[in-house]
């Protein structure tokens, strides 16, 4: 466990970071606070709005982390029930790969329509509260598209003594933003946001792809382990 839960922890949160739902909704968020601010002030407004927004992600993904991770740590000491989260690991992660290669076939994992409505009017809201309340509804609606590789990860660290546990959740949630950290540094004018979100649309099949793939092998090592 200790030469599996480092890299586990590393990558899973690197690849849970870079998921379509987190991306394509801060691309939107930016837009948004883009069209309220004059071009010469933009790019500060920017990165001081959307830097409170992956906060608020940060801080609900790590909340719900240490939720979760209560609820499996009496599970894995049953070896059914962490040959179960594995399977159920390992199928979402075949589910993924099935909205990549064949998006119309069967329901999707993604956000669900319920959360669209309040996700609009939290995003309209100005100012830096706003912000915090659109990552953390955004950081509870991610979980569907890559929710798979969080309770992976969960199942691998909740054998791990509680200090460890909590480092190693820690460090996951921050290579959680990484990545939309990186994004938001590249996107504080509008042409650079254009860009960036025609390239994104472009390899959203990728990106399911890579986040399935990672799931699935996640799974089987939580099966190997067990």
């Amino acid at each position: 466990m200790s030469e599996i839960t480092l890299p586990a922890v590393l990558l899973g949160g690197l690849i849970d970071g870079v998921n379509p739902c987190a991306f394509s909704v801060l691309l939107s968020f930016v837009a948004i606070v883009l069209s309220t601010v004059a071009i010469g002030g933009a790019a500060p407004r920017v990165w001081r709005i959307g830097g409170i927004y992956v906060f608020g992600m940060f801080v609900t993904y790590l909340l719900l982390g240490l939720g979760l991770i209560g609820v499996i740590a009496p599970l894995v000491r049953m070896h059914l029930a962490v040959r179960a989260i594995g399977v159920a690991v390992v199928a979402l992660g075949v589910w993924t790969l099935k909205d990549a290669f064949l998006p119309g076939f069967g329901p999707a994992l993604a956000m669900p329509q319920a959360f669209y409505a309040p996700l609009r009017k939290v995003m309209g809201w100005s100012g830096p509260w706003g912000a915090l309340a659109a990552g953390g509804l955004v950081g509870l609606c991610t979980v569907p598209c890559s929710g798979a590789i969080y309770v992976g990860v969960l199942a691998l660290l909740a054998t791990a003594p509680l200090g460890s546990r909590l480092g190693y959740l820690l460090l996951y949630n921050l290579m959680f933003i990484a990545p939309l950290l990186a994004l938001l540094a590249l996107v504080g004018n509008r042409p650079a946001l254009n860009r960036i979100a025609h390239w994104t649309i472009r390899r959203r099949a990728l990106s399911k792809v890579v986040l399935g793939a990672m799931t699935v092998l996640l799974g089987f090592a939580i099966l190997i382990t067990a």
